[in-house]
């Protein structure tokens, strides 16, 4: 038999129980059931044989039939891929069998406490059936037990005790197999909470800044902050927008996906913060959250990498694409809006003014306010670029940002 074919072909047909926790790992979603059936029917098998020695014949012929059906859910879960069938046959036969064995080795103490197995049963109809079915089966378990218990003496009254040495081996057998069935299920259980929550960090930090990610974590509700001085970056890249209505959609999104990877690198390479694309557009904060007086250098080296990044990139993508940047440094307002597809972003007239800066920029060129200017004119090159009407503010100067300065320019970005 080809082992490797045979646990593909059980991927590719494998259907979930509606509700179950552990659905991470399909290999281990497939694995698990064949593996703890055979490992149910063996001991099922070998307490039935213990069982025959020590003529106990009727509780034996139960236990065959149980490890019987145990062998047939396996075999119908690898035809059919079926998983919730599996559940069901084994966790309802489990049930049957520990209570008919419980009532005919004459209760708890006798059977050496059959009954036991029915609390793995209803762990793992919680964790493989989801809660209606979960609580169906742990009702019946505990309805069971309890009536049982108050049936106690009535079943030790009807026969003799079974011999010891068969009550203790089932106390054993009772708890090893707990054990070696209820460690892996907790572990698969710990191993899938623990890759919930990891995805669900990188999930959350790809939209929020990491500092704001760990309050909105521990306190969710309303964020939001002013800050006297940031400097905000918008960059945006020329004459997209009819490029897009010339190339397949998969190109467009292929070449954006390229471009804006890079510059998320160069983010992360310069220490600021990405808040968002728009479109063809890109925006990027230095200064918020995490303050700092340099953010005004830090984002006119962002802001050359940029540029200088794009001749790599138009050579990978073949293309001529230009890159617009507008700077500007003052005090905004940033928090965090929406409550399901929450997104962290900026507001105030120092992020409509460089969002101007990057509209009245020429291709290839980054253009910045005369605060930019003034902040960084010791390790950055600029030239005047005349007056610009800007909406609310009138005619303001502003400055081409032209190059570096010697090398402390590279050592404030965090190179």
């Amino acid at each position: 038999m080809d082992v490797t074919g045979f646990w593909a072909g059980l991927e590719t047909k494998y259907r979930p129980p509606p509700g179950a926790v552990i659905l991470e790992d399909l290999k281990v979603m497939t694995r698990f059931p064949v593996f703890n059936g055979l490992f149910s029917a063996t001991n099922a098998a070998l307490v039935a044989t213990l069982m025959f020695t020590h003529a106990e014949t009727s509780a034996a012929w139960v236990t065959v039939t149980t490890g019987a059906v145990y062998l047939g859910a396996v075999a119908l879960f690898a035809m059919t891929g079926r998983a919730d069938l599996y559940v069901h046959l084994v966790l309802w036969s489990s049930l049957v069998q520990n209570v008919t064995t419980h009532i005919i080795l004459g209760g708890f103490t006798w059977s050496g406490g059959f009954l036991m197995w029915g609390i793995i049963v209803s762990v793992a109809g919680a964790l493989f059936l989801g809660r209606t079915p979960g609580l169906i089966l742990s009702g019946g378990y505990l309805i069971a037990a309890l009536v049982l218990g108050a049936l106690e003496p009535a079943l030790q009254s009807r026969r003799s005790p079974p011999e010891p040495f068969l009550s203790s081996w089932l106390t054993l057998d009772v708890f090893a197999g707990s054990i070696l069935i209820l460690v892996p299920l907790v572990m698969l259980l710990m191993g899938q909470i623990s890759s919930e929550q990891a995805r669900s960090q990188r999930l959350l930090l790809n939209v929020l800044p990491k500092t704001i990610a760990d309050r909105l974590k521990l306190s969710p509700g309303v964020i939001a902050e002013e800050y006297d001085s940031c400097t905000v970056l918008f960059a945006d890249i020329v004459g997209f927008t009819d490029h897009s209505s010339k190339v397949p959609p998969e190109r467009l999104v292929t070449e954006l996906n390229v471009i804006f990877s890079r510059f998320d690198r160069l983010v992360d390479e310069c220490g600021a913060e990405k808040i968002k694309t728009m479109g063809d557009g890109y925006l990027a904060v230095s200064g918020a959250p995490n303050q700092r007086p340099d953010h005004a250098l830090l984002m006119c080296e962002l802001a050359l990498r940029m540029q200088e990044a794009m001749s790599g990139i138009n050579d990978e993508l073949e293309s001529e694409f230009q890159l617009r940047v507008g700077l500007n440094t003052g005090r905004l307002v940033a928090g965090v809006v929406g409550t399901s597809r929450f997104s962290y972003d900026l507001w105030g007239d120092t992020v409509n003014v460089a969002s101007r800066m990057e509209t009245l920029s020429r291709p290839g060129a980054t253009r910045v306010t005369e605060a930019v200017a003034m902040a960084a004119n010791r390790h950055f090159a600029f030239t005047y670029d005349g007056l610009s009407e800007v909406k609310g503010k009138g005619s303001v100067p502003t400055y081409l940002l032209i190059d570096r300065i010697g090398a402390p320019a590279g050592a404030a970005a965090g190179r």
